[in-house]
């Protein structure tokens, strides 16, 4: 598969430009989606089309992807489910090959999340590789941005993660989760069985949710 190229920051602020909407919970792949961005309520994203089967590979990948909130006021949570990034073997000539000796994954492939707007992308935590699950990632606004670079000889990526708007304080017309999150009604009892929550609450057979043939 073909590289997507994406040098930050001047080519991510204009991620916002190309935007698909949703209303329900979908599937997507990153590597197709290079340099576009998404808005809706929940998100299944996939690393590439062949996830679980076979790992990415393709070497000087950089290619990002903008994830926003259907509603104002809501942030944007991603909770990884399967997770490996790496590479075989590291060598110079990727993109951002010199990047500060603080990189915990250089000079391997990694991924990096950034606080919006994406007009004005900020790093959101480390760069992310290896093969631990890393911990949920939650946006203090309404975007967040992700961005996978393959670096070295040999890059090996593969990760599945669900994305969901939510919105913390007083919920109105939202399902209020037992961890105090707030997410569309839409989400509960829903049949793709996705956490939305981060604590099952919105797909237990007992309150709050009540869902039936869970």
């Amino acid at each position: 598969m073909a590289a997507c190229g994406l040098l930050l920051p001047r080519r991510l602020l204009l991620l916002g430009m190309a935007v698909l909407a949703a209303s329900a919970p979908e599937t997507a792949d990153l590597v197709d989606l290079c340099g576009q961005a998404w808005r809706g309520d929940a998100l299944l994203l996939r690393s590439h089309s062949a996830s679980r089967k076979f790992y990415f590979v393709a070497p000087h990948t950089d290619c990002g992807f903008w994830m926003h909130a259907a509603a104002a006021g809501d942030r944007i949570r991603f909770q990884f489910h399967f997770f490996l990034v790496y590479s075989l073997t590291s060598g110079a000539g990727g993109p951002n090959s010199s990047l500060a000796p603080a990189d915990p994954c250089a000079p391997g492939s990694y991924l990096q999340f950034y606080e919006g707007p994406p007009g004005a992308p900020r790093p959101l935590g480390p760069p992310l590789c290896g093969l631990t699950i890393p911990t949920p990632v939650a946006s203090w606004g309404r975007s967040l941005g992700l961005r996978l670079v393959t670096r070295g000889r040999q890059p090996r990526v593969d990760f599945v993660g669900e994305v969901t708007s939510f919105r913390l304080g007083p919920c109105g017309a939202y399902f209020r989760c037992r961890n105090g999150r707030c997410i569309p009604p839409s989400l509960v009892c829903d049949p793709w069985g996705m956490d939305n929550c981060g604590d099952g609450s919105d797909q237990g057979s007992w309150p709050p949710a009540s869902c039936r043939g869970q």
